[in-house]
């Protein structure tokens, strides 16, 4: 159908640009460059549901999945 196919072009183009958001927010809280945020993001579970339209996540503000996605770093980087 044309017009969920728009809709799927749509919905991908936001999440593109909140991910830039995102990553600015994880790089902060990090301390890491741009880069290496978006390398630790595209890496995480949590980017993995935010691209998953069944988990509802990208309904979820920045700061939000931000925080998912913090808690998820503290988890793994636990020693």
């Amino acid at each position: 159908n044309n017009m969920e196919d728009k809709q799927k072009i749509a919905l991908n183009i936001i999440r593109s640009c909140r991910i830039g958001n995102i990553v600015c927010k994880i790089a902060e809280r990090l301390n890491l460059s741009l880069i290496d945020a978006m390398r630790k993001f595209y890496e995480s579970a949590t980017c993995r549901e935010f691209h998953d339209s069944k988990s509802g996540l990208y309904l979820q503000g920045d700061y939000y999945i931000v925080a998912e996605f913090m808690d998820e770093y503290n988890k793994t980087t636990q020693v």
